[in-house]
């Protein structure tokens, strides 16, 4: 039986998708787990030394008196091995009516010189919870040397961080402990031999080699028997029960929909009956609509295929083929998905080194996105796996000569990763070339008059960026690593199997973005009120939420086309349209606004001539949009309320503003007033808000957040009469501007720049103008272009954007009926177009670039005919 449900599983052509779907998601999770072994090195050899005397439940009989910011217990101990992972330090802890349980106490830990070496917060929240205070050095100490450690109780009461809970820390004889760790205890500078403070310690050491391998073989084994398992289940189902496959799929659809209904009137009670978070009517409002939304969604997606099954699409592939297929398409949208969620740290990065490291990761990505253009019998071969052994082997020689764990080390391996991958696809490419011509297989045309004009100033563009590029090396990569599309993609249908999957990793990354924020980034009501999402200025997240709607957008109605239904044909595409304009709403950027409103617009009137659409279903398909925008926005805002409050673990950069005043931490209660309203929101949006003085430095907003700027509320309405729009990041007034100016001294800058442009370039991207302002750079790519390589290739550039624009025009005209997906270059193009207005966008490690970038050799190998060859 076995025997037959893995032939089953390949070779079942009427059930392929669910079982690669099966496949995918057990080797998917099987090489997370493997990726957690090695090389993330989250699975370690952990060793515990306990305390044998006590349990935490016991702790409260033994406590002594109340322990406050006047006392000190300082704890000697001698680790009993080289890596300290973990203290667990008992604590009886018990929260007073006064506490909202936000406070805080600082674990530090300090060498024999009695310096500090750690230092760690802990909520009285958590320790009131728990029973004991858990601390994670995570850090190498010398067991022949003496350290200390102890707790202590912030006694500034004007913080916030004042602990207002009763806290007593136990102490018991060290012979009941056990423990050789703990040495003399201090009590207020008393020294007591005998008794120490009750705690656990938890040392930990990397696997070895063989360790490595054995989970690894464990790993494997395991996924093994759950796929042989799977297999078994699905092929007696099969066999014996698919002739009731809709009844049970009913009874599935029905349990799913209780399922939904009771978690909404959970959430409901929860968050509005209850009120749990604290918030007033207007915000319940939105609580409510956000309940019904979402619940019509998941309802939807229950419900919809039973009712409108899709169509079943013929295919002339073998199943084995198709399997292949399913399997590249995921990885190859994965990839994609990955590389954008790269190029947003690059972006998001406070560092060159994370610019180093972010560049690497989006070309290991990229190379392997575009390995998956070839069947797997395509690029094994001898000289491939000549290559993989070689260059792994160099790579770890290579690697040897730095200090494992250092930021070198990681730069080296990523490096390495580089190297290997892209080898591996250059030597592919190569071999599949010189097969084909041997097969004569290849039929080259002549170029087209548009072709020949878009290479050859492509040509010249990426000759000027040579010449000029002065210390810059992301030139490189903004030419070479896109060279490689044209070997790629020769057909239409190939250029669409690419796009599709493209365009779904920029959908699939905005997942990735949106998970990080539900769990690490909340929206603040006074220092960021203006949601950043994962990024630290907001025009960086409007630049990329414009090539998310870009990509959503294009997808939505490329599939549209002449369907006279857009949610029951296009539901997924409309609810992350809807919800990605939603998050565009949150970050009142005007560049953002601008970038999806043109879009939008553009996209629906070119939609409607290349599908020849009635007038009245256009009409009807903006009124439903519209519709289900303003329906989403607030189960967008109620997610980004909610979630990150419950969830709690807040991260802010080091960039942004940090004063427990403003900003929310961890173990802020769900109902604190740190976190954004409905009123206020909209109050900032229509500019309701007040700032003591102008912030006079367009590039860092946030410096100005740290000093002057903060906003008067007298608890009933916002004070003063100095009354302004939300303006972007990096889009505030230079003092020297006139304050009406409506580019938020955008001008002055273009000024400065169309000033300083000459025919040679300038090495920097920032310039000093005649005041002396420093301007980081020209917020126009444009300008930036030509400032930087010179006149003759900004004029080139420029030449290049039109270009684009008018080659994505044409292939939705040519292939857009047969090929939908065609409208999405086209979005990109026009989002690229508008944000590079106002900020700096053509890079290879910002999305936008990126994108247009990407988009390059697709435009310029011409729109295909359908004799050409390729690969699926």
């Amino acid at each position: 039986m076995i025997k037959d449900a893995l032939w089953n599983a390949i070779n079942d052509i009427e059930h392929i998708k669910r079982n690669a779907a099966v496949q995918i998601f057990i080797a998917t999770l099987a090489f997370i787990l493997l990726m957690r072994v090695f090389p993330q090195g989250a699975v370690q050899n952990h060793t515990y030394v306990r305390q044998n005397a006590y349990e935490a439940s016991e702790l409260k009989e033994i406590s002594a008196d109340a322990f406050t910011e006047n006392d000190k217990k300082l704890q000697t101990v001698y680790f009993s091995q080289e890596h300290l992972y973990a203290v667990k330090l008992y604590v009886v802890c018990n929260l007073l009516d006064k506490s909202d349980g936000s406070d805080y106490v600082l674990f530090r830990l300090y060498d024999e010189k009695f310096s500090c070496i750690y230092e760690e917060k802990r909520c009285s929240a958590d320790m009131a919870k728990d029973g004991f205070l858990l601390a994670t050095p995570d850090m190498d100490v010398d067991p022949e040397k003496a350290y200390y450690y102890e707790m202590l109780v912030p006694y500034d009461k004007d913080l916030e961080e004042y602990c207002k809970a009763e806290l007593a820390l136990p102490v018991a004889d060290r012979g009941q402990l056990e423990q050789t760790e703990n040495g003399i205890l201090y009590i207020d500078g008393i020294i007591n031999e005998d008794v120490s403070l009750v705690a656990d310690f938890d040392y930990s050491t990397k696997l070895t080699a063989m360790g490595i391998l054995l989970y690894y073989v464990m790993i494997i084994a395991a996924a093994v028997v759950l796929y042989i398992v799977a297999a078994v289940a699905l092929y007696l189902y099969d066999s014996r029960l698919s002739q009731n496959s809709v009844g049970y799929m009913r009874y599935a659809r029905i349990g799913a929909s209780a399922l939904v209904l009771a978690f909404a009137v959970f959430l409901f009670v929860f968050s509005v009956i209850l009120n749990r978070f604290g918030v007033g009517a207007v915000d319940r409002c939105f609580f409510t609509v956000a309940a019904l939304v979402g619940t019509a969604w998941l309802m939807l997606a229950i419900w919809l295929r039973d009712r409108y099954p899709a169509a079943s699409k013929k295919t002339k592939l073998t199943p084995v083929r198709k399997l292949s297929l399913i399997w590249r398409n995921y990885i190859q949208t994965v990839s994609f998905g990955l590389l954008f969620y790269a190029l947003c740290q690059y972006v998001n990065a406070d560092r060159e080194y994370y610019h180093y490291t972010n560049t690497r990761w989006m070309l290991i990505f990229l190379a392997i996105a575009l390995l998956m253009m070839y069947r797997e019998v395509q690029f094994f071969n001898i000289l491939s796996i000549l290559w993989l052994v070689g260059s792994v082997i160099g790579s770890a020689v290579y690697c040897r000569d730095f200090e494992t764990g250092t930021n070198e080390h990681h730069l080296a391996a990523l490096t390495c990763g580089v190297v290997v991958s892209w080898g591996f696809l250059i030597i592919n490419i190569l071999i599949q070339l010189i097969k084909a011509m041997m097969e004569k297989k290849i039929h080259p045309k002549k170029p087209t008059a548009l072709q020949t004009v878009y290479g050859l100033l492509w040509i010249i563009f990426s000759v000027l960026l040579y010449v000029y590029r002065f210390e810059k090396t992301w030139v490189f990569t903004a030419v070479l690593p896109f060279l490689t599309l044209f070997f790629l993609c020769t057909s239409p249908a190939l250029k669409s199997r690419l796009l599709k999957n493209f365009t779904n990793g920029i959908l699939l990354g905005f997942g990735f973005v949106t998970l990080f924020c539900f769990i690490h980034r909340p929206h603040h009501y006074w220092m960021l009120y203006r949601y950043g999402g994962i990024f630290h200025t907001v025009a960086c997240t409007g630049m990329y939420l414009a090539v998310v709607f870009g990509a959503a957008v294009g997808k939505l109605f490329g599939k549209l086309k002449n369907r006279e239904n857009i949610l029951i044909s296009c539901p997924f595409e409309c609810f992350i349209t809807s919800v990605t304009a939603g998050y565009i709403f949150l970050t009142m950027s005007r560049t953002a606004y601008l970038s999806t409103f043109v879009t939008a617009a553009l996209v629906v009137l070119l939609a409607a001539f290349a599908f020849r659409k009635r007038l009245s279903d256009v009409i009807k398909e903006i009124g439903i949009l519209t519709l289900l925008v303003l329906l989403c926005f607030p189960l967008v805002f109620s997610a980004v309320r909610m979630i990150p409050a419950v969830i709690n673990e807040p991260i802010r950069y080091d960039l942004e503003h940090q004063d427990r005043g403003f900003m929310i931490y961890r173990g802020d209660p769900i109902d604190s007033d740190k976190y954004m309203t409905v009123p206020r929101f909209f109050a900032t949006l229509f500019g309701r808000f007040q700032r003591e003085e102008a912030v006079t430095d367009e590039e860092n907003e946030e410096e100005a957040r740290g000093g002057s700027l903060y906003l008067a509320y007298t608890g009933v309405d916002f004070a003063g009469a100095d009354l302004r729009t939300a303006k972007d990041d990096h889009e505030e007034a230079d003092g020297d501007e006139e304050e009406d100016d409506i580019s938020n001294g955008r001008f002055g800058i273009f000024k400065d720049y169309v000033k300083a442009l000459s025919l040679e370039g300038h090495e920097k991207m920032a310039l000093i103008n005649d005041k002396g302002k420093e301007r980081v750079h020209a917020h126009n790519s444009y300008l930036q272009v030509a400032y930087n390589f010179g006149m003759i290739a900004g004029v080139v550039f420029l030449a290049i954007c039109a270009l684009s624009l008018y080659s994505s025009i044409r292939l939705v005209m040519v292939q857009g009926e047969k090929f939908g997906i065609y409208l999405v270059p086209f979005t990109l193009v026009i989002v690229f177009g508008i944000v590079s207005l106002t900020e700096w966008a053509f890079h290879p490690c910002i999305p936008a670039g990126f994108s247009f970038l990407f988009l390059q050799p697709l435009f310029i190998g011409g729109h295909g005919g359908e004799n050409q060859r390729g690969t699926l």
